[in-house]
């Protein structure tokens, strides 16, 4: 049996660089040549602060992009040589959630990278129904980002964001970023963002946001209410997973305003109850996308230039660098470091 090296987690703090076998699709499965993997938060957490909701031993990577080359037994071989996104979450087809087709809620979910073999490797076999399309238009690296991408674009779907509102983004990472571009595309009119590192700063400015503010300044706070006329923001959307973040969000919120949360957080939200009582904020928790809708809505968006995902990718590396320079190097520091990819 011929092997490949991966990137593998085999516990907390335990991740190495080692030889596994080839991937074989097994029925209504295809084999993906891995063209780029990026690295995730949630990889860190698991190797820093899991396992949580993965299962070592298993190959890492679920932000992955590349070709069919492979189907399983009576699989569709014209999809050989298709360039493909993968949805990492999978799901059972016949819970109650399944059956009203809300796929990413499924009662027994399964996830690529986390509970079966990922993209940190050459190949990945996946279930054909994960491998979306990519349009000859989108850049296959850059195809890569469209997992966070489409949290991004779920968030901003179910805020029910209207041409013309108000927006505060918390944080300028991947999810932040993305959520810029989505948020004007989708009409906002003003966009404030905090973030307090200079290359993410500048990167949010560059997608569109009005102003880019510290979020350590105790005047951030002030001049948001200021601008909006003591009024406050109509929608928030916090990717910070920060308690500061989280309660600056609600103090910029106008009353029955929108709070989207769709960060992890290390530990329990404190939450004023009193403080916000009074103003009748709608807290919305968001969690994945709608993967069938999503991520082809999200790929349309960057085949015709309306998000770019390209200026987000600070570095590419090999196989053979991906520990050390990329999940290391992103938990030293993410300041100046936002999306790393692996190359296999």
């Amino acid at each position: 049996m011929s092997r490949m090296d991966a990137i593998v987690l085999r516990g907390n703090k335990d991740v190495v660089l080692e030889s596994v076998p080839d991937p074989a699709p097994q029925v209504d499965e295809v084999l993906v040549e891995v063209a780029a993997t990026g690295l995730c938060g949630t990889d860190l957490h698991e190797y820093a602060a899991g396992p949580t909701f993965s299962q070592p031993p298993v190959v890492l990577g679920h932000e992955v992009s590349g070709r069919i080359v492979d189907v399983g037994s009576g699989g569709d071989r014209s999809r050989i040589g298709e360039a493909v996104v993968v949805v990492p979450m999978d799901f059972c087809g016949h819970c109650h959630y399944c059956a009203r087709a809300l796929y990413h809620l499924c009662a027994a979910p399964g996830w690529v990278g986390f509970t079966r073999n990922g993209g940190l490797a050459p190949y990945t076999a996946v279930p054909s129904r994960l491998a979306i399309p990519v349009p000859d238009a989108v850049d296959l690296e850059a195809a890569a980002l469209t997992e966070p991408t489409a949290v991004a674009f779920h968030a901003v779907r179910r805020a029910d964001l209207r041409v013309g509102e108000t927006v505060l983004v918390l944080g300028a990472g991947p999810l932040g970023l993305a959520v810029i571009q989505c948020a004007r595309a989708a009409g906002a009119a003003r966009i404030y963002v905090t973030e307090g590192s200079p290359v993410r700063a500048g990167l949010a400015r560059d997608f569109g946001a009005t102003a880019v503010l510290d979020p350590h300044d105790p005047g951030t706070t002030a001049r948001i209410i200021d601008e909006t006329r003591g009024t406050g923001v109509d929608v928030v959307f916090h990717a910070a997973g920060s308690p500061d973040a989280f309660a600056q969000g609600l103090d910029c919120l106008r009353k029955q305003g929108r709070f989207m949360e769709m960060s992890s957080w290390a530990g329990a939200a404190p939450l004023d109850v009193n403080r916000n009582l009074i103003k009748e904020p709608q807290l919305r928790l968001v969690f994945g996308y709608d993967m069938f809708d999503d991520f082809p809505a999200v790929l349309a968006l960057m085949a015709e230039g309306t998000v770019a995902l390209e200026p987000q990718i600070t570095a590419r590396v090999p196989l053979d660098k991906g520990i050390e320079e990329g999940l290391v190097a992103l938990l030293d520091s993410r300041e100046d470091r936002i999306k790393i990819l692996v190359k296999p």
